[in-house]
Formats: structure tokens, C-alpha cells, sequence
């Protein structure tokens, strides 16, 4: 079953997304950079409770 999705009189290559500085950008370079960033806040997020992990083994093994 095809997905609804409302007419539009750009080509899927035109579609651009505004940037917070006003800049046009293509829209799947906009989603690209929205994922890369939760990825990265996803991994900052997990790297406290790593290095706290890694410094209670360290005083385990003494």
C-alpha cells in the first residue's frame, strides 16, 4: 500500500530545508546532519557512565 504524502510541485531533488541562519539547504542533507547530531549527543550522553566504569575497575584491581 504506497504511503499518502500531499502533491508537491518540487521535485523530490529541490526540496530544501531552512537552516537557523536563514541558509537553503537540501532537505536530505538537513535530515543527514540531524541524525549525525543525535548520534553524537547519543554518544556523548553514554561516555560519563564509560569513564566511571573504567576508573571502579581500575581501583578494583588494586
Amino acid at each position: 500500500m504506497p504511503l499518502f504524502r500531499p502533491p508537491s510541485s518540487e521535485q523530490p531533488g529541490d526540496q530544501s530545508a531552512q537552516t537557523p541562519s536563514g541558509k537553503e539547504i537540501p532537505m536530505a542533507m538537513s535530515m543527514m546532519v540531524d541524525s549525525m547530531v543525535r548520534m553524537i549527543q547519543k554518544a556523548s550522553g553514554n561516555q560519563p557512565s564509560i569513564k566511571n566504569e573504567e576508573s571502579n575497575e581500575s581501583l578494583d584491581e588494586h
